[in-house]
């Protein structure tokens, strides 16, 4: 007897790229795990398509072009019919849950917030308010009062049936802090698979910095690594280099490209595991951010020990012992990426615990049965689910109806508009 095989349908913000941010990395993920259980997946985006659509088809995944506030996605989701539905960040989630709950009503409504938004930019707008140092987080800074961010994104995060994040500090953030059930939430982290051999300490030179140049928290970390960390360690090392890689840099910050100083803004690479196992120390100096550092954990699968701040360490590695170093000052951490870079048995120390984090909780067939295990645990319990969910449900009633008829104004507009030939302004 043949089972149908379920069928997941993602509403992603836009392609996903895997060699070109972390987020690209987690809907890999996603996707590779439902595939791997057997299950049809479609991928659906109001972004146009590109070279990464292409990537997708390649790889067996229905692409789907969609419209914002418009009626014909209702035609597509129906047709596809789906068991799972999985929003790519909060914001998918506003713009077409409604449609979702209205002509899916049994499909389960899955949020992967990537990284919790709120957390991030509420960080980003204090290191903006003071510029000089990391900001010293406390959860209450979220609550007194909550900002816009938080309430969408934990609106959101009730209207689904369940959220996945990366962090386990974002766990413990969502279910003590804002005292959301656990059973609510998934830790579902990156997955990679068992890393290949890496070159030694002496076939490496040089250090790193990578990541998307459209990350906030990355333009502001390179900033930071120019102005207060690379000056001291070049002064030690006067014939190391840094290379700054990522997609999409502007022409701002390859200006700061200074190769008397041993810095470079090299921008994209088609490959971040090969540029990485070239060199010997990551360094990621984030001052801001959220979620799991898809720089350091490709750093450790591709053998290289990183100097990070402990907002770039936190949630990664639990109790385990760091791949490397954390610093709090622009001072302490060159000194002491320059310690690790010149010192061979601390260098193979790192990478050593590097390693043991990746097994312990990046390994791919771990995390991806403990998702899989989890969805199929919801899909027969999710009739209870709904029902315990009071929160959810009133804010379904109400969130939805108001998004609902927003939309459907922005559509009739558009339509109108379209029949008067008038230009969108007006």
């Amino acid at each position: 007897m043949t089972h149908t095989p379920l069928k997941v349908f993602i509403i992603g913000y836009v392609w996903p790229e895997l060699q070109s941010s972390a987020a690209g990395l987690r809907s890999w993920n996603l996707i590779q795990s439902f595939q791997e259980a057997g299950w049809s997946v479609a991928f659906a985006c109001a972004a146009k398509k590109n070279s990464f659509t292409a990537i997708l088809e390649e790889k067996g995944v229905q692409t789907i072009p969609i419209e914002l506030n418009h009626s014909s996605f209702d035609i597509i989701v129906k047709n596809f019919n789906p068991n799972f539905v999985v929003f790519d960040r909060f914001i998918t989630e506003e713009q077409f849950g409604w449609r979702i709950q209205e002509h899916c009503p049994k499909a389960i409504r899955i949020l992967d917030t990537q990284d919790l938004h709120f957390l991030r930019r509420t960080r980003e707008k204090a290191i903006k308010a003071q510029s000089n140092s990391l900001f010293e987080f406390e959860p209450f800074h979220l609550c007194s009062p909550p900002s816009e961010d938080v309430l969408r994104e934990i609106s959101s995060i009730y209207r689904c049936d369940a959220t996945l994040v990366l962090s386990s500090f974002e766990f413990q953030l969502l279910t003590e802090t804002f005292k959301i059930p656990q059973n609510f939430i998934h830790l579902s982290r990156f997955h990679y698979p068992r890393p290949p051999d890496s070159p030694g300490f002496h076939e490496r030179e040089n250090f790193i910095f990578i990541g998307n140049f459209r990350h906030p928290p990355n333009l502001d970390g390179i900033q930071w690594l120019r102005r207060s960390i690379w000056p001291v360690i070049y002064q030690k090392l006067p014939k190391a280099q840094v290379f700054i890689y990522g997609a999409y840099p502007p022409k701002i910050m390859m200006k700061l490209t200074e190769p008397n100083i041993g810095f470079h803004v090299e921008g994209f690479t088609p490959d971040q595991f090969q540029v990485l196992k070239k060199h010997r120390v990551n360094l990621a100096p984030l001052r801001f951010g959220a979620g799991i550092k898809g720089k350091i954990t490709d750093g450790w699968w591709a053998g290289l020990p990183v100097i990070t701040t402990p907002i770039g360490a936190e949630g990664m590695a639990d109790e385990l012992p760091w791949g490397g170093d954390i610093s709090t000052e622009a001072q302490d951490f060159a000194e002491k990426a320059v310690q690790l870079y010149t010192d061979e048995l601390q260098w193979r120390d790192a990478q050593s615990r590097g390693f043991e984090i990746l097994r312990s909780f990046y390994d791919h067939s771990v995390n991806s049965k403990a998702l899989i295990l989890y969805l199929l645990k919801l899909k027969d319990q999710l009739e209870e689910r709904r029902k315990s969910n009071l929160i959810g449900s009133i804010l379904n009633f109400h969130t939805h109806r108001s998004t609902k008829y927003f939309s459907q104004w922005i559509e009739e507009k558009s339509k109108r508009l379209k029949m008067l030939s008038l230009p969108a302004q007006f």
